[in-house]
């Protein structure tokens, strides 16, 4: 099996991370590219919806997710330790933001 250079990540490995950065960006980014049925948003417009606060519980989950799976190394049979410390908090955050900006927009209505 071949290593990438410095980290000595497997090249399997290093194929399971990108692939899980690459689910996290389509889940994240691709409905807002899509926008809803009849109504069409440009790729500008979805930048500047993204708040500075946004933009970074993007970047922080992301950089948490690869920290993690680097440091459990799921491919090597860490998976329970890596979903409970490492997907867990990212989902269960995520969705806590879901349900809260839910409750904001039906207030608002």
């Amino acid at each position: 099996m071949g290593y990438t250079g410095v980290w000595r990540i497997p090249v399997s490995g290093l194929q399971e991370i990108l692939v899980i950065v690459l689910l996290f960006v389509l889940i994240i980014f691709l409905p807002r590219r899509l926008g809803r049925a009849g109504s069409e948003k440009k790729a500008g417009k979805i930048l500047k919806a993204l708040s500075g606060r946004a933009r970074l519980c993007v970047i922080v989950s992301a950089v948490w997710l690869l920290s993690c799976t680097v440091y459990f190394r799921p491919w090597s049979g860490e998976i329970l330790e890596f979903a409970l410390i490492g997907l867990c908090p990212v989902i269960l955050g995520w969705g806590a933001l879901w349900v809260a900006d839910g409750f904001k927009k039906n207030q608002d209505a």
